[in-house]
């Protein structure tokens, strides 16, 4: 077993934020908040050690890829280890983690694979400080490892560019080694390509593989069969079995249809053995776990075997399929493992007493899987059980991110299952979570736990094998529900207005002594920005899929046939109902005088993101609303209450504010240029008519517009900074959308610049836009 001295012993009871506050497992096994006694300080372990456990074979061939990483490690901060899918990039960080010299205060082994740069961080704490049963806040939780000076090793680190930044930011004084199929894009990131054996590693490897001596002959084929493998050791191990179980090497045209072949050579405990795991798609169970669901007495014995030839592949904690081979044996076998009996089986490992909240997390993609499964196979009632059942232990693990997508695919099987106790019981964890996380304002309203849970089972999805579970089990169709969309759309309260455009209107034609002039297109009228029939918000899949668009998408999941809870228009994600009342009147006004369609969508937009940390807006008003007198945001703790702050992206509250004054002076900016518009095409009809013999100069009018349009650059340029500076992938998304909204309306004012008689300005669609995306970041930013 690997060394391990930061895994706290399970008390039924974790600590969440930095100055008090206890979420415990209630009678009815569910995970709730009290309030605790003052935490003390967590304390840096001495040494640091998590190391794993040592490998029960040689590294054969890889000495000088250990020679070259060695120095990289010693002289470099981030180190990649990278290349093909069984290539051996895992027995060798396995290596270097045991075989290098430790950190300044020691090293820590994580294996990565399927978790998220915050569950990551949490677990290099939980190894790192003695704190049992503690989730400190994000912002604590970097504090303290800033602190450290560890060697990390991470296998498996499937993790998007930003997330892998933000995982090396908060441990800056750490150094990383990792490995991933993708070369990394990070700045700073050493890339070291993994390749293939030699010829005559290869050759060790077959015959260290083999029960018998490699002949004369073979030992001449295997340099042609490594080429043709491209040296990759995984391809190599089942080279070497075909051996030992045929009559001697195959040749270079037997390798397309080798697995077929070996696995018709295999007894039937290692083909079920197969069958099981492969009916996971890539997720890991333990050896009790094989005993117990295909009634072995050692599946353990069985399953080495099968690591040793290339057709498992082996963890610090469990045993997966690898891809190839899972799809080989479903296809033999034509259907999947019974998801029922993976509910029955797991349900009772989760419910033992010995079973403690780290077990369960080292196999949360177990449990999305069969959980997901159960759903899509008649068996929605057991998934709900099983997610229901793991659910409290998961929440103890501090590993918040896997049990925020459990919750995620418990609350799908149970709407299918028609359980309203059991929406009830993962709504109320979920809102439990986001307190824990500090959004607590996110949780407030049917439509927002609905947009929670479903956030939760798509950002996650790339991570989860429970979606590989699905794509394997593509044939069983979904159920009917998770085919709609939402259609809990809420209806500000504010006052609708129509779209307008700048427009040509038409002039007569004057007396042929005085030259023609077209007017440059005006307004007919002003638009006020109208959500008040706004369709579902698709921006929840939109986030889901910019960080991890390779994998499938789960259906989105509808809450609109819950009714426990009231329906907010500010939970739905528009500005507060005061913060509406006073815009409609605003726009209204502004309607009259000249205002401008991109003028009241920053206006709207300044409104909507108010109170993620901002106080200029609020300072100017006489009467501020409720909403607003409330916004200030605290991240020092948590508590249960409603008046408690989130913890938000901290860009929320130190970068968006400065769009506030930005916003208002384009407002103004934009207003001028519009009532200029609306001089120059009334003196230009005078011109026309004749009432006037001096055509009008529309120098003022360009000037007026050349403001607005700097306006619109300098907001631009503060959304940009904000972009770079954002750490959470919704937050970034919604500021994305904003600058590509502004950046349209920045390209009409500027095309209408440059040709005012053959432009026409219409900013009706990127103001509603703006609009939307301002909504959206005042949710994300957790108000």
């Amino acid at each position: 077993m690997p060394e391990n001295n930061g895994a706290p012993e399970a008390s039924g009871g974790i600590r969440v934020g930095d100055v008090s506050g206890t979420v415990v497992v209630g009678s009815n096994n569910t995970v709730s908040i009290v309030q605790g006694a003052p935490l003390r300080d967590p304390v840096k372990r001495r040494p640091i050690s998590q190391l794993p456990r040592s490998a029960a074979e040689p590294l054969i061939g890889r000495a000088g890829d250990v020679r070259i990483l060695r120095e990289a490690v010693e002289t470099r901060q981030l180190v990649q280890v990278w290349g093909a899918s069984g290539v051996g990039k895992s027995a060798l960080l396995r290596h270097l983690a045991r075989e290098l010299p430790r950190g300044p205060e020691g090293a820590a082994y994580v294996e990565a694979g399927g978790r998220t740069a915050d569950d990551l961080a949490q677990a290099i704490f939980d190894i790192s400080f003695d704190a049992p049963d503690y989730k400190p806040s994000l912002e604590v939780l970097k504090e303290h490892l800033k602190t450290l000076r560890l060697r990390i090793y991470l296998d498996d680190a499937g993790l998007d560019e930003k997330d892998l930044r933000r995982l090396f930011d908060m441990a800056e004084q750490s150094t990383f080694v990792f490995t991933s199929q993708q070369r990394s894009a990070v700045d700073g990131v050493h890339a070291i390509r993994l390749d293939g054996l030699t010829a005559p590693a290869a050759t060790e490897l077959v015959a260290a593989l083999l029960p018998r001596a490699l002949g004369p002959e073979e030992a001449r084929i295997v340099p042609a069969l490594c080429d043709a493998v491209d040296g990759n050791p995984l391809r190599l191990r089942r080279i070497a079995l075909s051996a030992a179980t045929g009559k001697g090497l195959p040749g270079i045209a037997d390798l397309p249809e080798l697995l077929p072949a070996l696995l018709n050579r295999l007894g039937p405990q290692e083909r079920d053995l197969l069958y099981l795991l492969g009916s996971l798609s890539g997720a890991e169970l333990a050896a009790r776990h094989l005993n117990e669901l295909l009634g072995l007495p050692d599946a353990d014995a069985l399953a080495v075997g099968l690591v040793r030839h290339g057709l498992l592949l082996a963890s610090e904690t469990g045993y997966s399929c690898p891809p190839d081979v899972a799809e080989c044996v479903l296809n033999v076998r034509k259907t999947v493992f019974p998801a029922d009996r993976l509910c029955r089986a797991l349900t009772t490992w989760v419910e033992a007493k010995d079973t403690t909240p780290d077990d369960i997390a080292a196999h949360f993609q177990a449990l999305d899987a069969v959980v997901l499964r159960a759903e899509r196979s008649g068996h929605a009632p057991l998934g709900a059980a099983l997610a229901r059942a793991a659910s409290p232990k998961l929440a103890l693990s501090r590993q918040f991110d896997a049990w925020g997508s459990l919750l995620g695919a418990g609350w799908s099987a149970a709407r299918s299952a028609g359980d309203k106790d059991g929406e009830e019981f993962f709504l109320h964890e979920a809102r439990t979570r986001r307190r824990a996380l500090g959004r607590a304002a996110q949780t407030t309203a049917l439509v927002l736990e609905a947009e929670v849970l479903w956030r939760e089972l798509t950002a996650l999805h790339a991570h989860s094998a429970g979606q590989q579970a699905a794509g394997a089990a593509s044939a069983v169709t979904p159920p009917a529900h998770a085919l709609t969309p939402p259609t809990h759309a809420v209806t500000p309260t504010h006052g609708a207005g129509g779209t307008h455009a700048f427009t040509h209107s038409t002039v007569p034609t004057p007396a042929p002594s005085a030259p023609a002039h077209a007017s440059v297109p005006g307004h007919a009228a002003r638009p006020v920005i109208d959500l008040s029939h706004a369709s579902p918000q698709p921006h929840v899949a939109a986030h889901a899929t910019g960080a991890h668009s390779a994998a499938p998408i789960p259906k989105r999941i509808d809450l609109s046939a819950h009714s426990s809870v009231t329906h907010s228009p500010h939970a739905a994600g528009t500005a507060p109902t005061a913060g509406h009342t006073g815009l409609s009147a605003a726009g209204a006004a502004g309607a009259k005088g000249g205002m401008s369609a991109l003028a009241l969508a920053c206006a709207l937009g300044a409104v909507a993101v108010l109170g993620v940390g901002a106080a200029v807006y609020a300072n100017d008003q006489p009467n501020p609303s409720p909403a607003v007198a409330s916004s200030s945001v605290s991240t020092s703790g948590f508590s249960d209450g409603t008046s408690s702050a989130p913890t938000v992206d901290p860009v929320c509250a130190a970068g968006i504010p400065d769009l506030m004054p930005e916003m208002r002076q384009f407002d103004t900016d934009a207003s001028l240029a519009s009532d200029e518009l609306d001089s120059y095409n009334s003196a230009i009809e005078d011109y026309n008519s004749g009432l006037t013999s001096t055509a009008p100069d529309k120098s003022a009018l360009l000037s007026d517009l050349n403001t607005a349009i700097s306006d619109l650059q300098t907001v631009e340029s503060t959304l940009q900074e904000a972009i770079s500076q954002a750490q959470d992938s919704s937050v970034e998304s919604d500021l994305n959308d904003m600058l590509t909204s502004v950046q349209q309306m920045e390209s009409q004012y500027q095309t209408y610049a440059n040709d005012p008689e053959g432009s026409v300005i219409d900013t009706s669609s990127q103001a509603s836009a703006l609009g939307s995306a301002a909504a959206r970041l005042q949710t994300d930013c957790g108000e």
